[in-house]
């Protein structure tokens, strides 16, 4: 079996493992054999008998993504204003970005029963299958961590050698903290809820989680004082809720000699609580391996209202019976599938709040809510709507994947005339079941901030957005839906497409923006758009079976 450098590494924490109670010797094997089942990727429909390459790339262009994010996050170490200021932002984006990697593309891992069932049932303890999952989320989870916070460490040596030093110590304290705590999460909502809504629920903190950590990277600079370029923290004791400022604490220490009773309990915090949440999560690890047998009690139910709707839309939307197929076909699926809602609720958690985070910039400048309101009326920061469009690759990367993926043979003993019905009713699928209720909620919102006049723009915001999913269709890799299992390997390793969407979306942001100065200039971007996404949806998804994945 292939040694892995990273197991060598892991070697050095041999005794901690052995104190804790876990078989270290299991756990590296099964480690190492999880490591080497990730560089395999499976596709079973249309593979036309090719082999795939055992060691993806996907992973790499992942680390080149979020190295790519570091860089920009670096920028805030750069120019030295106020450390404790500077930190507590820096930390606050890199625990968003972590928490965000962790709950769209780990906790499938962390959540999955099967461990138990194939491994701990050959007599070894549920402590070590525990263990063995969570270094292997772990090991991807700092790989990840160097490419995001890589350049900063480099930035941080300015400050000095110890500053430096501490900064990567927190930094693994960080994931370890983040990693831990969302686990433990998971426990409480285990412990608490069973059957379907309890995997109801695990969608729902997965949303509150993304949602919490974007409404505190807003809370947290607003927490210090900003006068002539001078930036004063005041401490107060609810201060103490916001993790980021624990971290930045003891580097504030470092760099300016202050010490006062308040970094002193924000540097203590930063060390023990990460070695608390691991402590507790050791001793709960076994019960932890037992509620998630839990996930595997299926209650089936019968049709419900919303599934006799979905098939009422569908005659309505689909041109034709295979289209009406597989809009069925996908709406059952994203709507029943845990792996499924497992990676895109967060995300679209994200698309709900994306737009209101961009409005409220400045909005402490005003009196009141009616002031700001009134402010937003004759605004043109309706455009924050776009921010739903920067969600999409996202949701579209996942439609390839599925638990039950080995079935893909069947689109091969079905009489389809082309694929394009296949893609097409996939897609208004993914509009009608996930986008269309993020996007309406936002609609309703900005009529009530900007008045029914803003209802042309959102028309155009609309017409715009299914002009990306176009694009980002051309862009991606053409594999026909659920027909892929996705290795932790591959995880956010479709970098095209998201940078494709960023550009796409700033060009259509600006076009945008640039019309509402002409007075008819709305109407004639709508037809435009109107007429290109007529002709671009009539010729993008005719893909030829040939060219599938």
């Amino acid at each position: 079996m292939k040694e892995f450098k990273v197991l060598k590494i892991i070697d050095k924490f041999k005794g901690i493992y052995k104190k804790a109670g876990i078989d270290y010797e299991v756990m590296r094997l099964i480690i190492s054999t999880k490591l080497l089942m990730d560089g395999r990727r499976t596709s079973v429909a249309f593979n036309n008998g090719k082999k795939q390459k055992p060691d993806s790339n996907q992973f790499t262009k992942a680390l080149m993504m979020y190295a790519f994010m570091g860089f920009f996050l670096m920028m805030t170490l750069v120019i030295k204003i106020n450390i404790m200021y500077q930190l507590s932002v820096y930390f606050g984006g890199f625990m968003f970005l972590i928490l965000t990697v962790f709950i769209s593309d780990f906790s499938s891992v962390i959540l999955d029963v099967k461990d138990k069932n194939l491994i701990g049932s050959k007599g070894i303890s549920l402590k070590t299958v525990n263990a063995a999952k969570l270094t292997h989320v772990f090991i991807y989870m700092m790989y990840l961590t160097i490419a995001l916070g890589g350049f900063s460490i480099l930035v941080s040596a300015r400050y000095g050698i110890w500053f430096m030093l501490v900064f990567i110590l927190e930094i693994i304290l960080i994931d370890l903290f983040m990693v831990i705590v969302t686990a433990l999460i998971y426990f409480l909502v285990l412990k608490f809820f069973d059957g379907e809504k309890l995997k109801d629920m695990i969608n729902v903190v997965q949303i509150v989680l993304s949602l919490t950590m974007v409404v505190g990277g807003q809370i947290i600079p607003r927490l210090f004082n900003v006068m002539d370029l001078k930036i004063t923290y005041t401490p107060k004791l609810w201060h103490y809720l916001f993790p980021p400022m624990w971290f930045a604490a003891p580097l504030e220490m470092i760099d300016s000699g202050h010490v006062n009773g308040t970094l002193i309990a924000m540097s203590i915090l930063a060390v023990v609580m990460p070695i608390v949440s691991i402590v507790i999560y050791i001793k709960l690890a076994p019960t932890f391996e037992q509620y998630l047998q839990k996930l595997n009690n299926n209650t089936y139910k019968s049709k419900s209202k919303k599934e006799k709707l979905s098939f009422r839309i569908s005659k309505i939307i689909c041109r034709n019976k295979e289209e009406r197929v597989f809009f069925n076909f996908t709406n059952s699926i994203i709507s029943s599938e845990r792996s499924f809602k497992l990676k895109a609720y967060p995300v679209l958690g994200l698309a709900i709040i994306f737009p209101f985070i961009f409005m409220s910039i400045g909005m402490h400048e005003f009196a009141g809510i009616m002031e700001w309101r009134a402010k937003m009326v004759n605004s043109k920061s309706f455009i924050s709507l776009y921010g739903v469009a920067i969600m999409i690759p996202n949701i579209l990367i996942l439609l390839r994947y599925s638990e039950m993926y080995k079935a893909g043979w069947v689109y091969t003993t079905m009489p389809i005339k082309n694929t394009s019905s296949i893609f097409k009713g996939s897609i208004k699928a993914v509009m009608y079941k996930l986008l269309a209720p993020v996007f309406i909620f936002q609609s309703i919102v900005f009529i009530i901030i900007f008045s029914p006049k803003v209802i042309v723009q959102i028309v155009g915001v609309l017409l715009a957005s299914i002009l990306l999913i176009m694009i980002i269709f051309m862009t991606m890799e053409k594999a026909l839906p659920f027909t892929q299992k996705q290795e932790v390997a591959e995880v956010s390793g479709n970098i095209l497409p998201v940078i494709i969407t960023m550009l796409s979306t700033g060009l259509l942001v600006g076009t945008h923006f640039a019309v509402t100065f002409i007075p008819i200039g709305i109407y004639i971007y709508i037809l435009i758009l109107i007429i290109v996404d007529m002709i671009l949806w009539s010729k993008v998804f005719n893909v030829k079976w040939k060219s599938l994945k």
